[in-house]
C-alpha cells in the first residue's frame, strides 16, 4: 500500500474529471425538465463514485479509502435531493454489493454524504450558494466521511484511523470546495450568459435607437432601430461607418461636433438634434450621449441612444401656434391672481383678481378667509348658486383647492371666468381667473355658423327643401329602416308640366317663385317629422313617405296634385291654363318581391312617365307594364 496522500491525490483527477465532464454536457440537457435534468446529474456524480471505489486505497481486506463522499456531497448540494438520492443510491448499492468488513460503514458514510448534500441544498432555500457556503459543506462532507470510519469494528478503527483521517478528511474538504467553486463558477457563466442574450434581446426589440461609437465616430455597435433611422440595410451594415456615410455632410458635421463635446467634457449629455436625410425627410431625435469607458476609467468610445421625437416636435410646434393664435385673440385680457394658505385664508391678489368680482372686491384682501368671500358672493348676487345649495357649493371650491384642478364659472351678470387652480408646496394653492367672456361669445358664434353651414349643405337655396345628396341619405337611411322592420315606404317624384314652356314665356325669375311655391305645397304635404321633401332636380322633387303603403302615398300625392291645381296659377304654355304637376308613386313592400332602393326609384320614375303619358296632371302608382312602356315609349317632355 502507497502512501494515503499519494493515493488519495489520484481519486482528484477522477473527480476533477467528471465535474468537468458535467460542465462540458449538461448544456444538452438545457431542455430537459428540471427533475430529469437533476436525476442526470445524479447519475453522472453516482458513476464518479462507483469510479472512485474501483480505484480505492485500501486499507486491509474489505476497508476502503477514497473520495466518493465529494461526488455524493456534490450531488444533493448542486442537484437538490433527486440527484442526491439517485448519487446516494447508486454508490451505496455499488459498495454493498463490493461487501467486505467495511461494507457497512461505507455504506453510512455514504449515507452521511448523502443528508449533507441535500440537508446544504435545503439550506440555501433557493439563493444561490457562497464561498463560505461551499467550505461549510466541504468540512461537512470531510465529517460525513469519518462517521462512516468510526461504525468500523474497534480493532480495525484503531488500525487505520491514524493513517487516512488527517489525507481524507482534508482531500475531501479539498475536493468538495474545488469541485463546488467550479460548478459555482459554471453557474454564474451561465446565468452571465443569460443575461447577455436577455440584453441583447432587449437592445434588439427595443423601438429607440441605440448604438456605440469609437473616439473616431465609427459604429462599433449598434441595434435594428439604429439601422431603420439611419435607412441603413441592417444593424451590420453601420459597423464600421460613420454618420458620414449615411447623413448629409451638414448634419453629420453637427452630430459629430456634438459628439466631440461630449467627449471632451467626460460627462452624459442630454440634448435635441434636427435630423436631415439624404431623401429630403426631416425628423427631431432626443439624444443621450454617454462616455464609454473601459475598466481602468479611460474614455474608448461613446453611448448614444436616440429617441424619435418628431411627432412630438410637430405637437408642440401646432401647439405654439395654437396658443399664439390664442394668445391673439386674448391680447386685451389680464388675468387675475390670487393665493391662499392651507387654511383658506388669502395671501396675495393683484387688482384684476378684485375687478372680477366688483359686489365682493372689498372682502378680497389678504387675511379674509375664502369660505366668507363665497358666502358674501352668494348673499350679494354675484354668482348663480341657488340658496339652498350654497354650503355644498362652498365645500366642493375649497375640496378642489388642494387639487390640480381647472373650471369654468358663469357670473350673475353674464361674464365667464376660466379658473385654473394649482396646490402649492406648503399645503395652500393658487388660482388664475381669466376672463373668457369673449372666447365664449366666439364659441357660440361658431356653433351658430356650424348649424348655419349644415343647413345651407343639406337644403336647396330656393326652395329651402333637402338637396339631392340630403334626399340620397335620407332614402337610403328610411328603406335600411323599412327593410329592417318590415314596414312599408313610398315615394314620390314630382314634376311640375310644361316647365320648360313656363320658363321661356314668364321668365326665369317667375319660374324659380313658381317652384317655390310648389315646393311650399310639397313640404305641407310632409307632416310627419320623418317625411322627407327634397328638390330631385330642375322642376322634379321629392317626397318620402316611410311607413306608408301604396294606397296611403295615393291619398297624400292626389292631395298634393290638387292643393297645385288650386293655386291657379298661369300658365299660358300649358293646355290646362294653369300651372299643375304630375305625380308618380312607387312603394317597397317587406312582403313582396326583393327590392333595392333603385328599384323604388325606377318604380316612382316609371310611374311618373306613365302620369305624364297619360295627359299630366294626374297620380299614377306603378304597375308591371309600365317598365315595358318606358323601355319603347319617347322621353316625356317636360
Amino acid at each position: 500500500m502507497g502512501s494515503p496522500w499519494s493515493e488519495l491525490l489520484a481519486n482528484l483527477a477522477v473527480v476533477a474529471m467528471f465535474v468537468s465532464v458535467w460542465i462540458h454536457t449538461h448544456v444538452w440537457l438545457d431542455r430537459w425538465p428540471a427533475a430529469a435534468k437533476a436525476a442526470a446529474f445524479g447519475l453522472l456524480m453516482g458513476a464518479g463514485a462507483i469510479v472512485l471505489m474501483l480505484t480505492p486505497m485500501q486499507l486491509q481486506p474489505g476497508v476502503l479509502a477514497d473520495l466518493r463522499a465529494t461526488m455524493i456531497a456534490v450531488a444533493g448540494f448542486f442537484g437538490g435531493p433527486v440527484a442526491g438520492i439517485v448519487a446516494g443510491v447508486m454508490a451505496g448499492a455499488f459498495r454493498t454489493f463490493e461487501g467486505g468488513i467495511g461494507a457497512f460503514a461505507g455504506a453510512v458514510g455514504i449515507a452521511a454524504a448523502m443528508l449533507v448534500g441535500v440537508a446544504g441544498n435545503l439550506a440555501l432555500k433557493g439563493r444561490r450558494a457562497t464561498m463560505i457556503d461551499i467550505m461549510i459543506l466541504g468540512a461537512a462532507a470531510a465529517a460525513a466521511s469519518l462517521l462512516g470510519l468510526s461504525v468500523l469494528p474497534r480493532d480495525v478503527l484503531q488500525m487505520v484511523l491514524p493513517k487516512v483521517a488527517l489525507p481524507s478528511s482534508l482531500l475531501i474538504f479539498v475536493s468538495v470546495v474545488l469541485s463546488g467553486l467550479t460548478l459555482y463558477q459554471e453557474r454564474r457563466r451561465l446565468e452571465a450568459l443569460q443575461s447577455r442574450r436577455i440584453y441583447k434581446a432587449v437592445v434588439e426589440t427595443l423601438p429607440d435607437c441605440l448604438n456605440v461609437k469609437d473616439l473616431d465616430g465609427r459604429f462599433i455597435a449598434a441595434n435594428p432601430a439604429t439601422a431603420e433611422l439611419m435607412h441603413a440595410a441592417d444593424a451590420k451594415a453601420l459597423i464600421g461607418k460613420t454618420d458620414f456615410d449615411f447623413f448629409p455632410r451638414e448634419t453629420a458635421q453637427g452630430f459629430r461636433e456634438d459628439e466631440l463635446a461630449v467627449l471632451a467634457s467626460g460627462a452624459s449629455s442630454t440634448i435635441e438634434q434636427r435630423l436631415h436625410h439624404e431623401d429630403g425627410t426631416d425628423g427631431w431625435l432626443a439624444t443621450l450621449k454617454a462616455p464609454f469607458r473601459d475598466r481602468s476609467g479611460a474614455i474608448i468610445g461613446l453611448i448614444t441612444h436616440n429617441r424619435d421625437i418628431t411627432v412630438r416636435k410637430q405637437l408642440e410646434n401646432e401647439l405654439a401656434e395654437s396658443q399664439a393664435r390664442l394668445g391673439d385673440a386674448l391680447t386685451h385680457m389680464a388675468d387675475g391672481l390670487v393665493m391662499f394658505d392651507p387654511d383658506g385664508r388669502l395671501v396675495l391678489c393683484n387688482a384684476r383678481y378684485r375687478a372680477m368680482f366688483p359686489k365682493t372686491a372689498d372682502m378680497r384682501v389678504p387675511g379674509a378667509d375664502y369660505r366668507d368671500i363665497l358666502r358674501a358672493s352668494a348673499e350679494r348676487g354675484e354668482g348663480t348658486t341657488p340658496p339652498d345649495a350654497v354650503e355644498d357649493w362652498i365645500a366642493g371650491i375649497m375640496a378642489a383647492q388642494k387639487l390640480v384642478s381647472h373650471r369654468q364659472v358663469q357670473l350673475a351678470d353674464g361674464r365667464w371666468l376660466d379658473v385654473r387652480t394649482r396646490p402649492t408646496g406648503d399645503g395652500g394653492s393658487l388660482s388664475v381667473f381669466s376672463d373668457i367672456t369673449e372666447a365664449k361669445q366666439v364659441e357660440a358664434e361658431l356653433m351658430a355658423a356650424n348649424e348655419k353651414l349644415n343647413l345651407l349643405a343639406h337644403r336647396d337655396g330656393l326652395t329651402e327643401l333637402l338637396t339631392r345628396r340630403a334626399f340620397d341619405e335620407a332614402l337610403a337611411r328610411e328603406f335600411a329602416r323599412a327593410s329592417r322592420n318590415a314596414m312599408p315606404l313610398s315615394l314620390l317624384i314630382i314634376d311640375v308640366d310644361w316647365f320648360k314652356r313656363f320658363n321661356d314665356y314668364y321668365g326665369h325669375p317667375a319660374g324659380d317663385e313658381c317652384l317655390r311655391v310648389v315646393s311650399r305645397c310639397i313640404e305641407a304635404a310632409a307632416r310627419r317629422p320623418a317625411d322627407a321633401a327634397a328638390r330631385y332636380g330642375g322642376e322634379e322633387f321629392a317626397l318620402i313617405l316611410p311607413e306608408t303603403d301604396a294606397r296611403g302615398a295615393f291619398v297624400i300625392a292626389e292631395n298634393l296634385r290638387s292643393k297645385v291645381r288650386n293655386l291657379a296659377l298661369g300658365h299660358a304654355g300649358s293646355e290646362k291654363g294653369i300651372v299643375t304637376v304630375s305625380i308618380g308613386v312607387g312603394t317597397f313592400d317587406a312582403g313582396g318581391a326583393a327590392m333595392e332602393i333603385a328599384d323604388l326609384l325606377n318604380r316612382a320614375d316609371e310611374a311618373l312617365y306613365g302620369a305624364k303619358a297619360a295627359g299630366r296632371d294626374r297620380v299614377h302608382g306603378w304597375r308591371p307594364h309600365l317598365s315595358d312602356q318606358r323601355a319603347t315609349g319617347s322621353r316625356r317632355k317636360t
